[in-house]
């Protein structure tokens, strides 16, 4: 089920996690305890609180 939530993330979040600039904070870890909404920009919003 996780997998299927983690397909639905923001185009350019998923680009920051392949190239490896993503915040330290954000882990599979931390994906799997804190589900990002389905909204782009609150993923975003989320994400750059990290």
């Amino acid at each position: 089920m996780q997998v299927i939530d983690l397909a639905f993330l923001a185009p350019d979040i998923v680009k920051m996690i392949v190239q490896g600039d993503q915040p330290a904070r954000l882990t599979a870890k931390w994906l799997g305890i804190n589900p990002l909404p389905s909204d782009w920009q609150a993923q975003r919003r989320i994400i750059a609180a990290l």
